[in-house]
């Protein structure tokens, strides 16, 4: 039976951990951590830049970087110093109320931002397909090439 206890205990403490801890606490400011490291590595690699870029396509994949890899980063960022900045503003015109709603939201903004990117990244996959396949076809198909 201990071993039946500690189990379920722990289980128990996994869950609620993970539910009302992890998800609602951690997730969000983790978020916020992987957009501002992610956008100190593009600025360190020089990867948004065209001059980077060697694809048949340069002003596409420059756009590719762009929109998935820097503009959804830089919202993410952002959006805690314009939500803190506007929740102030609320604090002086509508009250503490508003004021520590706007707080709550300003701290859930990542998760919906990446939960956009993620969608979009999504959504777009069938048009990446394509210029993969484009720029190799031959890989995509099944070619026998015969020597004779």
């Amino acid at each position: 039976m201990d071993s039946f206890q500690e189990k379920f205990g722990a289980a128990l403490l996994q869950v609620l951990y993970k539910l009302f801890v992890y998800f609602l606490f951690i997730v969000p400011f983790d978020l916020w951590v992987r957009a501002m490291n992610n956008l100190a590595k593009q600025k360190e690699s020089g990867s948004l830049s065209i001059n980077s870029i060697n694809s048949a396509w340069s002003f596409l994949s420059f756009l590719k970087r762009f929109f998935f890899e820097f503009l959804f980063d830089a919202f993410i960022f952002l959006s805690y110093f314009i939500g803190i900045i506007a929740a102030l503003f609320m604090l002086y015109s509508q009250g503490f109320q508003v004021f520590a709603g706007a707080l709550v939201i300003t701290y859930y903004v990542p998760v919906i931002l990446s939960f956009y990117k993620d969608i979009f990244i999504i959504l777009l996959l069938p048009f990446a397909k394509f210029i993969s396949w484009a720029s190799k076809p031959a890989q995509y198909m099944d070619l026998e090439i015969k020597n004779k």
